[in-house]
């Protein structure tokens, strides 16, 4: 009963979820996060100022703003190293396009006749001269206009794809290259510093960036990383919270509420990967080093790992209610053979699996069945009174611990006796929690031998044959395998603290760490797989998916298989040679080569280029460029945003320049001030919005900064072609952006879309791949003395993880895509979760392949044939199957070797093995793995047959087979 008031106080103290007050994107009201919006609202503003400081706007020239629209791209939020690589890929694709517009403009004019250009200036001295005696105008105002009206024009004359790294190069290198490729032609000689006047506002941008991240409260790559290990732990506490609330019955879990935890623990360490990889390159003061911060990875993973392993306990459990609940519907629609021979059968794919499934839940469904569940649920609440609390206490003080060590860097260091203090209250909950788990382990056990000791004989041997006993069982298998998940996460918490612990103690003090190593930086650059400085979207290449998993496949020693011939070394080349053309990256460099020609075009017309350039026809070039992608996952959600961003970055921009300047020309320090204001807006928006509306927040940031920058233009420094005050540079920006949108609109839909759905399947149908391959591995690592699956299971794991998870964003944009596609958005998120579950199964079985004695692998795998050849086969061609129908959308056979689980009971049942049960047996601690073991086998038999059942609800059924015909037969 102690047990019992302890647990309620301890839940009291600390509740399951507290409800949200804020949403996500308004929920950053914390130094750390103000601290950085700070950095880069400064940055920007002071940018911003630059328009407005007549010399600096005379200096620099018109397109001044551009210094702050690279900040808005480019916010120095992160590592200041990472920031100065990411706009370091900026700066060399700007000047690559400025070198190769020089060489082609000295070599378009080097190709033009020297007499007909002569003769053309000559013209053009006349009609200047004319003009100037006719209106008394200013001659050089008149020989820009004749210049950019086409006077002088003569009218005969795949990166960022392949690497995201390249996506700033690409970018700005585009820009650049617009600007020779629209002005360029009309110059009447040669002019190399023609892109001046967009690269040097963002050379400042940069340098600005830069110094604001340097100067005004700068992170070091450790820092980010302890802040992110901190946010990952504080994340991994909430499957101990819905522990305890659901054992209270405090809280009734769902799915969403799990699955949404789920995606943020894997988010947020999918976040500190790419700065783990800069940690030698780190320059810091603070008390670990970077070698001292790696050796934290492992451990933290580890309880990272655990603590997904207990959410996912919950998630199977809600799944199986779920499940039944499926399986009580679709028994409705169940025909009876003797009343209703004659009639049609009804027309439902995959009716044969949900009743054999059906069958399979009521053999294990009965009320005495049900009230031995609910006694063993009150047994483990009982037994876990005290170690859970105690996990959480040992995640507190790891927090506690990590928190300290990387906050008071520089000033309020805590002192000799304040560190000590924290190690000493560490090792006390460091000893509660190991003396928590060595009585829980015994505990919990015995409790649930005496909760069903009614299943057991005098002498401790299982009861045969008895219907209560086979209920028991099931109910000390799910204690088992609740158990062996706490002391996991346990033993996981425990070496994570001890390790802090000895850190704290190794470094009490605080120093300057300089950089290990600097190869990094340059191999940074073209590793495809660390993350880009900005992140565009969530698309994963499914071609190079399938290279990864080829690499995978060599590296966890799948070496027995067999390859094609392979073709000569002509027939390579040409091969190789049409595969470029064709791949997902040359498909993009042909539509981005196509919309650019097209819009391109009457900028050197004669007729049209002087209408080109005073409208800022580039503008369009610009945003249809932009707006072309990889894939057509996100294009309508992007095209929607990119529209709105530029209507409300319009709004937001002419209420600022009518609030700074009202009817005047423009006040300098009007603007100066109603700009801190926007700044901190849109930087908010640019740091904290979703992923997903990057581009909306980019592009209403630039519109925005175009619409004051070109309005104060119009009066300081007057210019040929500029675009007006106000209103007249928003609506001319609003329409350039449509027509750029349906340019790129045009060129991304014919002649055939790159479909998200398709893009989708078949990275599912990789993933599909991937599993098959680490099954392989699993079959030849079990019953072996000499395992070495477990080496590989947590990387594997998390490798496949984070594929499924970079999909996330794309499901759920699939409902704005119009595809011939069987599947839609609900049925491929269940095949992904499905996935999500066969490979935490196959990785957990794996892991067990090493840490599970022999002798009792090699009960699994006589008792439930993990090595038959009859039973592997069945799944192989099972999940083959399904990978091909993701692929092709080709409709399922109707008669599968499915349900797998079912063929695995039959299994069980017909072979003659002693699986002779004791309690002394169950007191052995490996036999609580064995349960884990067999219970992930069952899931993973589980997953595969519901993902038959998901793919044959949307592709259906083929090869019917008439049950007259098999009755003959």
């Amino acid at each position: 009963m102690s047990d019992s008031s302890q647990t309620v106080q301890h839940e009291d103290k600390s509740p399951a979820r507290k409800p949200r007050k804020l949403p996500s994107w308004l929920d950053h009201f914390n130094a750390r996060d103000l601290k950085v919006l700070f950095r880069c609202a400064v940055a920007a503003w002071v940018a911003a100022l630059l328009m407005f400081i007549h010399p600096a706007l005379r200096t620099i020239g018109q397109a001044t703003f551009f210094a702050c629209m690279v900040i808005f791209m480019v916010p120095p939020a992160g590592v200041v190293f990472m920031f100065f690589l990411g706009t370091l890929t900026l700066l060399i694709g700007m000047a690559l396009a400025w070198a190769w517009g020089v060489i082609v403009m000295k070599a378009a004019l080097a190709a033009r006749p020297q007499a007909e250009t002569l003769a053309k200036l000559q013209s053009l001295e006349q009609q200047l001269v004319n003009q100037v005696k006719a209106t008394g105008a200013n001659p050089a105002f008149l020989q820009q206009q004749y210049v950019f009206d086409g006077f002088m024009l003569d009218a005969r004359a795949r990166l960022r794809a392949k690497n995201p790294k390249f996506v700033l190069l690409q970018i700005f290198g585009t820009i650049i290259a617009d600007i020779f490729l629209t002005i360029g032609p009309l110059m009447p000689s040669f002019n190399g510093t023609l892109p001046k006047t967009l690269i040097l506002p963002a050379a400042i941008g940069v340098g600005l960036g830069l110094a604001c991240g340097v100067l005004l409260f700068p992170r070091s790559t450790s820092h980010i990383v302890l802040a992110s290990m901190e946010g990952l732990l504080s994340l991994s506490k909430l499957p101990l919270n819905f522990t305890l609330a659901s054992l209270m019955n405090k809280e009734v879990l769902t799915l969403e509420q799990l699955r949404e935890t789920k995606g943020k623990i894997i988010g947020v360490y999918n976040q500190m990967e790419p700065a783990l990889a800069f940690l030698p390159l780190d320059f810091s003061v603070g008390r670990w080093n970077a070698d001292d911060i790696k050796s934290l990875r492992g451990h933290i993973r580890r309880a990272m790992g655990a603590s997904l392993s207990l959410l996912e306990f919950h998630m199977a459990r809600v799944r199986s209610n779920l499940r039944l609940e499926r399986m009580a519907a679709a028994s409705n629609v169940e025909v009876d053979k003797t009343e209703k021979a004659n009639e049609k059968r009804p027309n439902q794919a995959g009716l044969r699996e949900l009743m054999e499934h059906m069958k399979l839940m009521q053999a294990f469904q009965s009320p005495e069945g049900e009230a031995l569940q609910l006694e063993t649920i009150e047994t483990l609440r009982e037994s876990s009174a005290t170690i859970l609390p105690a996990c959480q206490d040992a995640m507190a003080a790891s927090i506690e611990c990590i928190h300290t060590a990387n906050s008071r860097r520089w000033f309020g260091r805590p002192s000799k006796e304040q560190n000590e203090q924290l190690v000493a209250k560490s090792r006390d909950i460091l000893e509660a929690l190991g003396s928590a788990r060595s009585s829980f382990a015994s505990d919990t056990t015995e409790r649930l031998l005496q909760k069903h000791g009614d299943a057991f004989d005098e002498s401790g041997n299982l009861k045969k044959g008895d219907t209560l006993a086979t209920h028991s069982v099931r109910g000390i298998m799910i204690g088992m395998i609740f158990e062996e998940h706490v002391i996991e996460l346990a033993d996981a918490l425990e070496k994570l603290l001890s390790h802090v612990i000895t850190l704290l103690q190794h470094r009490p003090g605080v120093r300057i760490w300089f950089p290990t190593s600097i190869r990094y930086a340059a191999a940074w650059l073209f590793r495809k797989e660390v993350a880009a400085p900005v992140r565009t979207s969530d698309d994963v290449d499914p071609d190079e998916a399938g290279a990864q998993a080829k690499e995978a496949q060599r590296r966890l020693l799948i070496t027995r298989g067999y390859t094609m011939k392979k073709r000569s070394g002509l027939g390579r080349a040409v091969l190789g040679t049409y595969h470029w053309f064709i791949s997902t990256e040359g498909l993009y460099a042909l539509r981005m080569v196509v919309v650019t020609i097209a819009l391109a075009i009457p900028a050197v017309i004669p007729s049209s280029a002087g209408f080109y350039y005073r409208f800022k026809g580039i503008w369009g070039l610009i945003m249809a460029q932009t707006a072309v992608v990889v894939y057509m996952a996100d294009f309508t959600f992007s095209a929607v945003c990119r529209v709105i961003g530029t209507v409300i970055g319009g709004v937001v921009g002419l209420v600022a320049w009518y609030i700074g300047s009202g009817h005047g020309p423009g006040n300098p320090y009007g603007l100066g001030a109603i700009m801190a204001a926007v700044c901190i807006i849109f930087m908010w928006a640019r740091l904290f919005f979703p992923t997903a509306l990057l581009q909306a927040t980019i592009l209403g940031a630039a519109t925005c900064i175009l619409i004051v920058g070109y309005s104060y233009d119009f009066t300081y420094i007057p210019q040929y072609g500029n675009p007006g005050i106000g209103y007249s540079v928003f609506w001319r920006r609003l329409v350039l952006v449509l027509v750029g949108m349906v340019a790129a609109t045009i060129v991304q839909v014919f002649p055939r879309p790159p479909s998200a759905t398709r893009h989708i399947c078949k990275s599912l149908s990789n993933v599909m791949r991937s599993l098959s391959d680490h099954y392989a591995v699993l079959v030849s690592c079990w019953g072996r003395s000499d395992s070495d699956g477990g080496r590989f299971a947590e990387q594997i794991t998390i490798e496949v993880a984070e594929k499924l998870a970079s999909l996330d964003g794309m499901i759920a944009l699939l409902r704005f895509e119009f595809s011939s596609s069987p599947f839609d958005s609900k049925s491929l998120d269940r095949v992904k979760l499905l996935c999500h579950e066969i490979n935490l199964n196959v990785g957990r079985m794996l892991l067990l392949s090493s840490s599970l004695p022999v002798d009792l692998q090699d009960r699994l795998t006589h008792s439930f044939g993990v090595l038959d050849h009859r039973n592997i086969g069945d799944i192989m061609a099972v999940v083959g199957v399904v990978e091909q129908a993701l692929k092709t959308g080709d409709a399922l056979p109707e008669v599968l070797p499915t349900p797998l689980l079912k063929r695995c009971l039959d299994f069980f049942n017909t072979r003659d093995v002693d699986v002779t049960l004791t309690t002394d047996l169950i007191r052995d601690e490996n036999y609580r793995k064995f349960c884990v073991a067999l219970s992930s086998y069952l899931k993973i038999l589980t997953a595969v047959d519901d993902l038959v059942l998901v793919v044959k609800g949307a592709v259906g059924e083929a090869h019917i087979l008439s049950t007259e015909f098999i009755k003959d037969v």
